[in-house]
């Protein structure tokens, strides 16, 4: 008898980052596990990615271009459409700035194919120099709003005693999805163009009976630029409203009360004092905005990204900012 490995695709969405793409691709290169094929899609960049990427990439590598900027969400789901329609049984959502260990895939491929109701696997995502840890996992507090990545902090020799374990939802610098997961729930919601994707996603899944699994045996290094990106009014905009998005859908009454009252009277107006203390006019702006745009704004109940196969052009999200 001869059993077949999986059909494994990996999307690797760019967007003026053509340097980190390639040595992402590089290390992917040198990674086992599985009969794989990439597709590098393209967010409309600007530095030039469409001229210096696609002479670079290699046999089973696809270059994609969307033709405009439609954020992680839209990004990634042409990917993935693009995999599915390939036949690809599993996918690999991974982010241009990490870099993978050589064995990082196949403990992930073994969580999906040992429990059938796994809808996703994600590894121990630690800094750039494999010291510390930035995830394994994520778990989310719907009476707060607070969506945090396990283990933030922790020494990587640590976390490498820990057991794989159930999660809210992946981090989604590197997640493995299963093709049956996908076409039961959907794909990242598109609405959301940028931020809390990952969260969402994960509990939509666990919602419809789908478990999220972290693998601590199966190590990813990438790029936290969580403390530079405090101050840019886009991470203050999309963080903000997505975050009440989360809470507004999936939290009951009780906890979206909850919610209100600690982001109305405490987060919110403290963020927005903050940043306007530091002299961060523009952030401070954006997160008044992306509170009024989360308490009162609908987009999350799109149901584009619901669609599978996908027929038409994908809807472009982003709203100016402040």
């Amino acid at each position: 008898m001869v059993i077949e490995p999986p059909k494994i695709a990996v999307v690797i969405l760019n967007y003026n980052s053509a340097e980190d793409t390639l040595a992402c691709l590089e290390a992917l290169r040198l990674a086992n596990g599985g009969e794989r094929r990439v597709w590098v899609v393209d967010n409309a960049s600007e530095d030039g990615s469409q001229e210096s990427l696609p002479p670079r990439l290699r046999e089973g590598e696809t270059w994609l271009e969307t033709g405009d900027n439609l954020g992680y969400a839209g990004g990634n789901n042409a990917g993935i459409r693009a995999a599915m329609t390939w036949g690809a049984e599993y996918v690999l959502v991974l982010n241009p700035d990490c870099r993978v260990e050589p064995h990082f895939l196949p403990p992930l491929v073994r969580a999906l194919e040992g429990f059938p109701r796994a809808g996703m696997a994600c590894p121990l995502v630690l800094d750039e120099e494999g010291a510390t840890v930035q995830s394994l996992g994520g778990q989310s507090d719907l009476w707060t709003g607070r969506c945090g990545r396990r283990l933030n902090g922790t020494p990587a020799e640590l976390a490498g005693q820990q057991r794989w374990s159930e999660v809210d939802f992946p981090h989604g610098a590197c997640v493995l999805m299963r093709r049956e997961m996908l076409e039961d729930v959907g794909l990242f919601n598109e609405a959301y163009f940028l931020y809390y994707e990952d969260v969402e996603l994960g509990l939509r899944a666990r919602r419809e009976g789908w478990l999220t699994l972290a693998i601590p045996h199966s190590r990813v290094r990438h790029a936290d630029t969580t403390e530079r990106g405090k101050g840019d009014p886009v991470v203050a905009y999309y963080g903000t409203r997505n975050q009440a998005w989360v809470v507004a859908e999936y939290g009951r009454f009780l906890q979206r009360l909850s919610f209100l009252l600690v982001s109305c009277y405490g987060r919110w107006p403290l963020k927005v004092l903050g940043r306007a203390a530091r002299g961060q006019f523009k952030a401070a702006g954006a997160v008044a905005r992306g509170a009024w745009r989360g308490h009162h704004g609908k987009d999350w109940r799109e149901t584009g990204h619901l669609a599978l196969p996908w027929q038409g052009r994908p809807k472009r999200y982003p709203e100016p900012l402040p």
